[in-house]
């Protein structure tokens, strides 16, 4: 099988190297072993044409953009010359689009084949609430991608009602998220006390403004803790002076994007958060699971597919006292803590990237 994957993310973009790319990058190194070539179509970004591919997988970028508005302008504009090029040179069995309300593109004006569509957010209204009045663009773009595309993988169940609801007719199919095998080699550490975060250092869809201003509430009330927020992102100096202004900067550490090192970091804590204000999916929520910690999360979709409340987390409807009240309660209180880590590390253990890499080669056959 030859394929085409037209996704903006890729697992180097150090503005974003979401779950999207990681998901990607984890099922293709499956179906590269059983001969399939990729051809991933991404969007660029500093030094990207220094990685070419690896094994069956080729990277195309639409340009090497050092501006994140300009590389994402640019991969609207020139994906589908590149899709095109492909189809000249390649014979393209399939062609799987990762729909972000953020990328201007309609396969069907350079494709004709088979496709399959990849959804691992629904934004809805917020996307009001991130850009105001501006908001009603990806909104209608949504609404469009959904209604006009017959074949979907989605991560959740809460995704799939979305579209069903949307478009009844269409074919949905859910495939979870899976995590790295290498994360199952770490726990949390005996002695470790610290809140953590996980992911992408994105403000509005991350809750990270809601995480700072909890923190700011522990210490108001001389309640002791170090937080360590892991990973990098396009928000870091944002989040860098809201953390100066509330005086938190002794208190907690932004580690910037560490890739397969985040899980070494990651056993330092004892809780993670995750504030989120939408979610396909966590899967940073099940990295956490695996290594034995609880995470506090948003009691919103995707999330609630991903946290099992009180049995491998708390599920809270997220706000700054919320969050910080949480935080108290769990981390004074061992015993919960222990009993969460148990049943947490049980349900981590469902989710593997090569029974998911199968489900999804599956799809993708019935379609050719």
């Amino acid at each position: 099988m030859e394929l085409i994957h037209l996704i903006y993310d890729h697992p180097q973009n150090p503005w974003l190297g979401g779950g999207a790319a990681l998901r990607a990058k984890a099922v293709y190194s499956f179906f590269a072993k059983k001969g399939d070539s990729i051809h991933y179509v991404s969007g660029g970004f500093p030094n990207c044409n220094q990685n070419s591919g690896e094994d069956q997988i080729q990277y195309h970028y639409t340009s090497c953009s050092k501006r994140y508005l300009f590389s994402r302008l640019l991969f609207s504009l020139k994906a589908g010359f590149i899709v095109r090029k492909l189809k000249k040179t390649n014979k393209i069995d399939l062609l799987v689009e990762d729909i972000s309300i953020f990328n201007i593109i309609f396969p069907r004006l350079f494709w004709k084949g088979p496709m399959v569509s990849l959804v691992h957010n629904y934004l809805g209204r917020q996307s009001f609430k991130k850009l105001g009045i501006f908001g009603i663009i990806p909104f209608l773009m949504e609404r469009h991608y959904l209604k006009h595309r017959k074949n979907f993988i989605v991560v959740s169940e809460a995704l799939k009602k979305h579209i069903l609801e949307l478009n009844p007719t269409a074919n949905v199919t859910v495939i979870y998220n899976g995590i790295d095998e290498s994360v199952f080699s770490y726990e949390t550490q005996p002695k470790a006390e610290k809140i953590g975060f996980i992911g992408r250092i994105e403000i509005n869809q991350k809750g990270l403004d809601t995480l700072v201003q909890a923190l700011s509430i522990l210490k108001s009330e001389n309640f002791p803790f170090k937080a360590l927020l892991i990973g990098g992102g396009k928000d870091e100096q944002t989040l860098n002076k809201l953390i100066a202004k509330l005086e938190l900067e002794d208190s907690i550490e932004i580690t910037g994007r560490l890739d397969e090192k985040r899980f070494a970091r990651l056993s330092e804590c004892r809780i993670v958060c995750m504030p989120s204000r939408f979610e396909g999916w966590g899967i940073t929520a099940i990295e956490a699971a695996a290594e034995g910690i609880p995470v506090i999360a948003s009691d919103i979709e995707g999330l609630r597919e991903a946290v099992q409340d009180n049995e491998t987390g708390v599920l809270i409807e997220s706000n700054p006292q919320n969050l910080a009240n949480a935080i108290k309660d769990l981390l004074s209180n061992p015993d919960r803590i222990q009993a969460l880590s148990q049943n947490a590390k049980k349900h981590a253990s469902k989710f593997h990237w090569e029974s998911i890499a199968n489900e999804q080669r599956a799809i993708y056959e019935s379609l050719i």
